[in-house]
């Protein structure tokens, strides 16, 4: 029997009164005191079934001041509310042996007398995202001191808990792989109105249910989450109007409805369509506000930004009530929404409509500007990784939602040269190190409940390792970190082919021809050899270089073409790629006076049409760390042809490679030392005659280069930060740079 059938009007429940001191944390703030609390959950809520579950406690606050610190978690995803208002979301992916739980101060929220905290938990069920693990629907709320526990602890002190009757999933329409939420259907005549708000009567739900211990990170349980704090920081959501009605059938729509100022309202026995655009692709939770229209029906139909087949639907029945807020339980990737709604006998009215942009919160403090092509590129590369900047790193934010360590690698980079946080990219290494199966790999994505591995994403962990040290020396991680490096190297030195040295038929190795692997793994050697000895690892360091030096004479001489001056994919020498000779030349594989001429033999070579993003960085890196960049701006032209083709590829977060050799080539930024301590500054503007750029530091500074070029000199200024140090080069002449301003004149 539905909630609003059954409800048996009886007293309300009386709140707990208790009086609080203010007391300042003795323990670190992500830290409890002790744990105490209890999982908890509704009464009929099923472990591994779809459901919406509502929880609130009630309490008293007595002479209050000071802060209220909570760690909260949920089991699938939580919205938290404290006096109706909205007060956090969560927790961060991440799986069974790393569940995370945030930690906040809710005393902005709280007010003298009577206060309620209520928690909206969803677990999706066999709907659930591919990225998302799940042991059982469920709450956890931990007090950071006692008496913070006494008040507001799930499983010691009374919660009341009820399961929402009125969300349903709708299944997503898409001919290829998906892996993010489903749609919600939502019937509102089931949905307890106001459940969040104080005066609410929750006399008529039933106490929650305890179901579980707590279980932290390290020690042993049995098949529960493990909880550890949430490793990054929070997301930012803000207000986000539609720019325009695209088109409109049976309704006569004004722009003041988009902005919020005007409602809309659907007369009695009308269908109608909306097509509306935010004039380019965004993520979030879009929030509708109805008014009236019982028996109607509304249909939003989410779409992307370029042709694509999968289909993302919301559909809402109103139940008549004045000013009724819905959204999605899932945030949804969209530029354009459709909206199809056929009223009953009662007009609707859409009060306002709107998208709750959601993103990881940073500070943005980059900018780049050379000429049309470079800064519509860089504007496109910026969109792109900001958007897929979750929880985790998502690449593609509508089809997936999943973080893959190959596009991480980029994508964390970028957000850390705009920002100069890089807790995403640390995030992303340690994750992917989280996957390890027990031969030693690491997963191509993670989180993720599946088993996909691929020889070469193991090596790219670390690749992402290196480049990310090179940004941020963070020690401690690399020898946390190293184990794992020495675990994949091992395991493709046991698959080598005997005959021949090289990388075999080795298993995960799917269809990656003989030569872009080889070339892959010689290159990895190399960097793991520098990792190995900025870890202190000496005895490592030598064997990789040593293993590297011999793996580099057998490709050679099975591998490369003397004829074209190129390494083929496979000894057959009938086949040939850019990325893998890019491979060539970064893996030292080219004898010093050949790299030129091979760089530019693999640049006159033209780019496979499947030539991915992930393949144009390493292209890219060689450019750049032989300073053969002529070819850079016809480079930047294919990938501007690709936006204005409207190709799905320039709306992966990977499209942010542009925004990395924008800034390491064009501008000519590059870290030469761990930490980015020291710095080569080596531009090539191609045909800008002017080029500004800003990036952000590892150390909270600024790299900054304003410079201009006429007749094969260059002028301006640079700016580092102190304490950094580096080299200026152009056309063969250097300079030493300090930190601070200084002049150029070349």
């Amino acid at each position: 029997m539905k909630y609003l059938q059954r409800c048996i009007l009886v007293p309300a429940l009386i709140g707990l009164s208790i009086a609080v001191k203010a007391q300042a944390p003795e323990t670190p703030r992500n830290t409890p005191m002790q744990w105490d609390a209890r999982w908890i959950s509704a009464g009929a809520a099923t472990s591994a079934a779809y459901g919406v579950y509502l929880f609130r406690k009630q309490f008293d606050l007595l002479n209050y001041s000071g802060p209220f610190i909570i760690h909260i978690s949920a089991d699938n995803y939580y919205r938290l509310y404290v006096n109706g208002r909205l007060a956090g979301t969560g927790p961060a992916r991440g799986d069974l042996a790393n569940w995370y739980y945030e930690t906040t101060d809710i005393s902005p929220y709280l007010k003298y007398g009577h206060n309620i905290i209520a928690a909206e938990v969803v677990n999706y069920g066999s709907s659930k995202p591919r990225g998302q693990f799940t042991a059982a629907a469920g709450l956890l709320l931990q007090g950071h001191t006692p008496r913070e526990a006494a008040i507001v602890n799930t499983g010691t002190t009374t919660w009341q808990a009820m399961e929402d009757e009125a969300f349903n999933t709708l299944p997503v329409t898409a001919n290829t792989f998906y892996g993010a939420y489903a749609g919600d259907s939502i019937t509102a005549q089931y949905h307890p109105w106001g459940w969040e708000q104080p005066n609410f009567k929750d006399s008529c739900w039933n106490p929650a249910v305890t179901t579980a211990s707590v279980a932290l990170q390290g020690n042993s349980a049995n098949d529960w989450r493990l909880l550890t704090p949430r490793p990054i920081g929070p997301l930012s959501q803000e207000r986000q109007n539609f720019a325009t009605i695209v088109s409109q059938q049976g309704i006569n729509a004004d722009a003041a409805w988009l902005k919020g100022t005007a409602p809309l309202t659907i007369p009695a026995k009308r269908k109608i369509r909306l097509q509306l655009d935010c004039g380019q692709q965004t993520t979030g939770f879009p929030e509708m506000l109805l008014s009236g229209g019982l028996d109607a029906t509304v249909k939003i139909t989410y779409q992307a930004a370029w042709q694509n087949s999968t289909r993302v639907y919301d559909v809402i029945k109103p139940d008549g009530g004045t000013r009724r807020r819905f959204t999605p339980s899932g945030y949804r990737t969209f530029r354009y929404v459709q909206l199809d709604i056929e009223t009953d006998k009662a007009p609707l009215t859409l009060v306002d409509y709107y998208n709750v942009y959601t993103q990881y919160a940073l500070k943005d403090k980059s900018s780049f500007t050379a000429n049309a092509l470079t800064d519509s590129l860089w504007n496109t590369g910026k969109h792109a990784a900001m958007l897929g900047a979750q929880d985790n790193l998502y690449n593609d934010p509508l089809q997936e939602q999943l973080q893959y360590i190959q596009d991480a690698h980029i994508h964390g980079l970028a957000i850390a040269f705009f920002s100069g946080d890089d807790q995403l990219l640390r995030n992303a290494l340690i994750q992917t190190d989280q996957s390890r199966i027990p031969e030693g790999l690491v997963r191509s994505r993670y989180p993720s409940d599946d088993r996909v591995l691929n020889i070469s994403d193991a090596l790219s962990w670390i690749s992402t390792l290196q480049d990310y040290l090179l940004y941020k020396g963070d020690k401690a991680l690399a020898k946390q970190l190293f184990p794992g490096v020495r675990s994949i190297l091992d395991w493709v030195d046991r698959h080598q082919d005997p005959a021949t040295g090289l990388p075999g038929n080795m298993p995960y190795r799917d269809s990656t021809a003989l030569g872009p692997l080889t070339g892959q793994y010689l290159y990895t050697l190399r960097q793991a050899s520098a990792i190995a000895a900025y870890c202190d690892k000496p005895a490592d360091s030598l064997a990789w270089s040593r293993t590297a030096d011999k793996l580099r004479e057998v490709w050679y001489q099975q591998c490369f073409d003397g004829d074209k001056g190129l390494y083929a994919e496979t000894p057959a020498k009938k086949t040939f790629s850019r990325y893998t000779n890019a491979m060539a030349v970064l893996a030292d594989a080219i004898p010093p006076r050949q790299v030129k001429n091979v760089m530019q033999r693999l640049l006159n070579e033209s780019p496979h049409p499947d030539e991915s993003l992930r393949e144009k960085y390493y292209v890219f890196k060689a450019m750049q760390e032989t300073g053969v960049t002529g070819a850079f701006p016809a480079e930047l032209q294919r990938l501007l042809t690709m936006k204005e083709q409207n190709n799905a590829m320039m709306y992966q977060s990977a499209a942010a490679v542009t925004n990395l050799f924008l800034l390491g080539i064009t501008a000519g930024i590059q870290s030469t030392s761990w930490n980015f301590k020291t710095v080569l500054i080596a531009p090539d503007p191609g045909p800008a005659p002017h080029v500004k750029a800003v990036m952000a530091h590892p150390d909270g500074g600024l790299i900054e280069t304003d410079l201009s070029f006429s007749n094969n000199r260059v002028s301006g200024t640079v700016r580092l930060p102190f304490g950094v140090t580096g080299k200026f080069r152009w056309r063969g002449r250097e300079l030493t740079l300090n930190g601070g301003a200084q002049e150029i004149n070349l």
